[in-house]
């Protein structure tokens, strides 16, 4: 049995106010290139297949002119959809009656039976070897779990547990009994590696939201994870891997690998996974490459850039960031950076200013102090602890001139 796994598509992205179309364009006709060159049994897409519940109609385009280029490309392969945490449950649900003539599954949310309970038999997937017809796996699709889903009184980790464990139960018990069994999933593990500073995986404050890994059973020969957006493995039994965002969604993943995981079940039921490596249309570069630069380094790096070309539509630019240290502001710093750039061959996304101040630090401003403080008084104290010096003398003058004329008027 042999499956791709991915996740994290995020149609409908935005990079810091870029369209992305020709980018996600760009994925997805490699994906159908690599469909079809590896003829899969099965394709696991484990969630976040949309940036927000309410993607733009190109979004929707891409994700139906995809579903259309593999049907006919392979038109027994089965496809597996599940919900993530960026995606409308009803709306990702509303052509799976359409889409599964198709043999295209989708589930948004956990289903329910008529009396409300849930409907754990729903969520089973019978898979077909392509060349056999057999029933060679059977695939649990978990969808994002809301909290909504959750048994009373369960916390995250208890109540996936409870579910991956009901599930079993409810197979052993069925003619699939000796098949091997993988899920899917869309959740942050307790060891999941991400990344600190930047992190654009919507994830709780203080990881709250961080599940156990451990209390899935190891009876599952492979669990399909999405949500985090950096590719691994996170457990070796049952074997459990984050598939990683197929573009990278932040600077701070500008080293992050991208692509797919190819998995075959084997004969024992073991799973054994390679990776597929994909390379986006546009890279992510930084002035400088690490740290930050002066004001003059930084127009030095720029004049280093490569120039536009004639007739050249920019479709495979990189993203820029560019990050500056400061010693005392420069306003017309990011309208000159901005000007210079006109002529690059790069996306601009951000410029972030780094301030430097001194050690020296004013006394504690208490309520009794602050009765004595003058406008001016804490406006030097505000510029002093932001750039560590005291106001220069024009900033000041005109202070001054807009203060007076403020009082006048009163």
């Amino acid at each position: 049995m042999k499956i791709l796994h991915t996740a994290d598509w995020h149609l409908g992205n935005t990079f810091h106010g870029h369209d992305r179309e020709i980018e996600q364009r760009h994925f997805l006709d490699w994906f159908v290139d690599t469909i079809r060159l590896h003829a899969p049994d099965a394709i696991l897409i484990s969630g976040d297949v949309f940036d927000t519940s309410n993607p733009p109609a190109w979004a929707e385009a891409l994700f139906y002119r995809f579903m259309r280029n593999v049907s006919e490309a392979l038109p027994d392969v089965e496809i597996i959809i599940v919900g993530g945490n960026h995606d409308s449950p009803r709306r990702l649900e509303a052509p799976a009656p359409l889409l599964k003539l198709h043999n295209i599954h989708v589930v948004g949310s956990v289903p329910h039976k008529s009396d409300g309970s849930i409907n754990i038999e729903a969520l089973a997937i019978p898979l077909l070897n392509r060349t056999s017809g057999a029933t060679e796996c059977i695939c649990w699709a978990m969808p994002f779990l809301r909290a909504v889903d959750q048994p009373e009184n369960m916390t995250q980790t208890e109540a996936l547990a409870w579910y991956y464990n009901q599930f079993l139960k409810v197979m052993r018990s069925r003619e699939y009994r000796d098949l091997p069994c993988i899920a899917t999933g869309h959740f942050y593990t307790n060891n999941a590696e991400i990344c600190a500073n930047e992190h654009s995986e919507r994830l709780v404050v203080g990881g709250q939201d961080q599940v156990n890994v451990n209390v899935l059973s190891d009876a599952y020969s492979y669990i399909a994870l999405g949500h985090i957006h950096k590719v691994q493995c996170v457990s070796s039994r049952p074997a459990t891997y984050y598939a990683g965002s197929v573009l990278p969604m932040s600077f701070s993943e500008k080293r992050y690998e991208h692509g797919i995981n190819l998995v075959e079940i084997l004969d024992d039921g073991a799973a054994r996974v390679q990776r597929i490596a994909y390379t986006p249309l546009r890279k992510l570069i930084s002035i400088p490459q690490n740290g930050v630069s002066s004001p003059d380094g930084v127009r030095y790096e720029i004049d280093k850039l490569p120039n536009r070309k004639a007739n050249d539509d920019g479709k495979d630019w990189p993203y820029l960031e560019i990050r500056v240290s400061q010693e005392q502001p420069e306003p017309k710093l990011l309208s000159e950076v901005s000007e210079m750039l006109q002529t690059k061959a790069v996306h601009f996304c951000r410029m972030t200013a780094v301030h430097h101040t001194n050690q020296e630090q004013e006394p504690e401003l208490t309520v009794e102090r602050l009765k004595t403080l003058s406008p001016l008084d804490m406006a030097q104290r505000v510029y002093k602890e932001s750039y560590g010096n005291y106001l220069p003398e024009e900033m000041e003058a005109r202070f001054r001139i807009a203060f007076e004329e403020v009082s006048n008027e009163a």
